[in-house]
């Protein structure tokens, strides 16, 4: 079982929907944390849904800062934070009007 920053890796993650290019070629990541998503998405994700339990301090706290909506404290809460807030769809205005 191979730890990545207290993060058990789980599977290699990618989001094609919003990333169709990856995270490393988005312009919104940085090359290390590009890397770190892909390496812990998939366990991040499932401990943000309560679709696995975690298996150690470091996972415990991201989970509860998951379900609290608190701000996050290590690089992997930031981290996971910035993803989720690039991937909430934003509602389309139209500005057409008469005059």
């Amino acid at each position: 079982m191979a730890l990545i920053q207290g993060f058990i890796f789980a599977e290699k993650f990618y989001d094609d929907v919003n990333f169709p290019r990856g995270f490393g070629k988005s312009g919104d990541f940085t090359i290390a944390e590009a890397e770190l998503l892909v390496n812990l998405g998939r366990r991040l994700f499932k401990l943000e849904q309560g679709l696995c339990k975690p298996e150690n301090q470091v996972e415990a706290q991201f989970a509860q800062m998951s379900e609290s909506l608190l701000g996050g404290q290590t690089k992997v809460e930031l981290l996971w934070q910035k993803y989720k807030k690039l991937t909430r769809h934003k509602p389309f205005n139209s500005l057409t009007g008469q005059h």
